[in-house]
């Protein structure tokens, strides 16, 4: 029998990827996202960060005279609330923090096809031979510390199982953080669960959404996030804070950032739009000016000195397939619930 409280907290807030699966599995109804004539209103729900997601819609508006209607929140929330409109759905268009959560959106047939603009231009890496996840812009996780508690930057995973960070690190709570639900399902189909009950051992916790866990770290609360996406914590350091990031040199996960139309948009041709102008030189551009990965970048490098990042290699298909049960002993190792 499973574990009762882990099926309830993954399926709480229809949990990222797995929650949608569970949603999108047994969803029904031919739903209109619109009112009668509001033919000029697209609808985005997107996962961040939000001063970039504003700038985008800013110029969209700009360039095509289509009025954008935005949610901004975690993909959690994002998936949540898609939950929650099922018999009535609004969005239009989706841009997630989580690969996983859209393939898994695609292997339930929501999503709509489209050969957009510039995506033979995306880095092989993310690109979707069904044309169907537009992998604008990557991110990649890896290791926060405070620089005021740690005198010798980490630069491997297991720099953390160490006396140091004895009962000091935090992880991002995959229910949450669409980057910390990849990240803990890739690491483990990767390098199985002991470094999981390593982390255990010495005291981690699960946090709350990547904002909270940095900001946990920032004010000196704890001494490393495990997993924390680069973006977040270099506009951090940019800014001053006494904090570091290290790629582990032993290899860490570039999470591409999909964004989608749903099938059930009334507002296809808008929708279209959007994409092609997400994968043009504008919107490329801004992405490195907030420290994301543009998706047509030739190489994965760091978006704060453009050292190379060593990504692991990923078959999301089989990510997704593996999600569930990685997730539940990821929950049972930690002890969440």
């Amino acid at each position: 029998m499973p574990n009762k409280k882990i099926v309830l907290s993954l399926s709480a807030l229809a949990v990222l990827a797995l929650g949608s699966g569970v949603y999108f599995a047994n969803s029904h109804g031919q739903a209109t996202t619109a009112k009668q004539g509001d033919t000029k209103t697209l609808t985005v729900y997107a996962a961040g960060p939000k001063p970039l997601s504003d700038k985008i819609v800013k110029g969209f508006e700009k360039k095509s005279g289509i009025k954008v209607k935005t949610f901004d929140g975690t993909t959690g929330k994002i998936l949540s609330k898609l939950k929650a409109e099922e018999s009535n759905p609004q969005a239009d268009v989706l841009v997630l923090a989580s690969m996983a959560a859209g393939v898994d959106l695609q292997t339930h047939k929501k999503l709509l096809t489209y050969d957009a603009k510039n995506v033979d231009q995306l880095n092989a890496q993310f690109k979707d031979s069904k044309h169907q996840l537009f992998n604008y812009s990557a991110s990649a996780v890896g290791i926060t510390y405070n620089t005021k508690e740690v005198k010798t930057a980490p630069t491997d995973w297991a720099d953390l199982t160490t006396e140091t960070y004895k009962n000091s690190l935090t992880i991002p709570d995959p229910k949450t953080s669409g980057s910390s639900l990849d990240f803990i399902n890739v690491y483990q189909m990767q390098h199985g669960q002991s470094y999981l009950k390593q982390l255990k051992q010495n005291g981690a916790e699960i946090g709350g959404a990547n904002k909270e866990v940095l900001d946990a770290v920032v004010t000196g609360q704890k001494k490393a996030v495990v997993g924390g996406v680069d973006y977040m914590s270099i506009a951090a350091i940019k800014k001053g804070e006494k904090i570091g990031f290290t790629y582990p040199k032993s290899g860490t996960l570039v999470n591409p950032r999909p964004a989608m139309i749903l099938k059930s948009t009334k507002h296809a041709a808008a929708a279209k739009q959007f994409i092609d102008y997400l994968l043009s030189d504008t919107v490329q551009k801004q992405l490195k000016k907030s420290y994301l990965i543009p998706g047509t970048a030739d190489k994965l490098t760091s978006p704060l000195n453009n050292a190379p990042i060593k990504s692991y290699t990923v078959n999301w298909n089989d990510a997704n397939k593996a999600l569930e049960a990685n997730i539940k002993k990821f929950n049972q190792v930690l002890g969440h619930d």
